[in-house]
């Protein structure tokens, strides 16, 4: 069975949870709100995370499905606020849910999924101890994530941000929930702390490599496949890995016109287009599919410390799969 067909089959079952969470409360307005998200679709690539590495230690992947959905709740959560934030306007092909019903619902319903995700992670079938070590997983990873965010925020105002302090960003705004995904699953399996550490820098820097490409697939994918415009980090002026290293490699007069761009509030096509060729141009592109490389690599390591079998097989061809997808 392919990686695909393994994360389609778990992805049922995901989607099914999700549906019978929102089934039970659609008599209240507010609940078709919070279901907006998680029913849109999406890969399931944290609960999908989760259930294989609790397989990975040799216990029933279904124990992993509350935790699993609870870190998807949580993502989710996460998407509807990011989504205010950076004034997105579409998420996985439809209206982003603060465009469709406006802003102060839309936070409304993220509080909701939020707490929703408390509610179903007290579900998970693990003594009280390691309940408690799941709560202050999850938890910690959530003020991670709003961490990377406030960061994110900051570089709006600014020009002068370091790779490293890019790279800190993305790994609390994107790899710390991977890591809680997996460091969770690990827990559940029983693994030992050497083990649940191993997994879970696996699970970071796979999330940082999956961020960068993110990045590098807002300006080359196909806009039907990634749900989202295509350029749309240019018209939001983000501070990308792209543009920090076009602007320190770029010589003035090139800089200086990526600024311009990236200031201006809407872009034409033609000033997207040759934003990407000043990136070309600085190498930058090239640079980020490397780099993303690299911490593929870096991450597949980390697996060394599992048994080979269907599980390790699955977890290093993710990396794979995070790295050359094109949605």
């Amino acid at each position: 069975m392919s990686l695909m067909d393994e994360m389609n089959k778990r992805k049922g079952r995901i989607e099914k949870e999700i549906s019978e969470v929102f089934d039970h409360n659609r008599s209240h307005p507010m609940w078709e709100n919070m279901a907006y998200y998680p029913e849109a679709g999406g890969k399931r690539l944290r609960p999908f995370l989760t259930m294989i590495t609790t397989g990975a230690f040799g216990e029933e992947e279904s124990r992993a499905i509350p935790y699993a959905v609870a870190i998807e709740l949580v993502h989710n959560f996460t998407l509807v606020h990011d989504d205010i934030m950076d004034k997105d306007e579409r998420r996985r092909g439809k209206k982003t849910l603060y465009k469709k019903i406006g802003d102060a619902r839309a936070i409304n319903a993220g509080d909701g999924l939020f707490a929703l995700a408390f509610k179903k992670l007290a579900e998970t079938d693990v003594d009280e101890k390691d309940l408690r070590v799941l709560l202050d997983e999850l938890s910690t990873s959530i003020v991670r994530v709003a961490e990377g965010q406030e960061e994110d925020l900051s570089f709006q105002g600014t020009y002068d941000i370091t790779e490293d302090e890019f790279i800190d960003m993305i790994e609390k705004k994107t790899g710390y929930l991977f890591r809680a995904a997996t460091r969770g699953g690990a827990m559940i399996g029983g693994a030992d702390e050497a083990s649940i550490k191993a997994v879970g820098e696996y699970a970071r820097k796979m999330g940082i490599a999956f961020q960068i490409q993110d990045d590098y697939l807002d300006l080359i994918g196909d806009e039907e496949l990634i749900g989202k415009d295509v350029g749309s980090d240019i018209g939001e002026g983000k501070k990308t890995l792209m543009v920090i290293k076009s602007l320190s490699e770029l010589p003035h007069e090139n800089k200086e016109r990526l600024i311009e761009i990236l200031e201006k509030e809407s872009n034409t096509t033609e000033e997207v287009r040759e934003a990407v060729d000043l990136f070309e141009k600085a190498g930058a592109v090239e640079y980020s599919k490397d780099l993303a490389e690299k911490y593929a690599r870096e991450a597949k390591e980390h697996l060394e410390i599992l048994s080979d079998g269907e599980y390790k097989k699955m977890l290093e061809e993710l990396i794979e799969f995070m790295i050359s997808r094109n949605r």
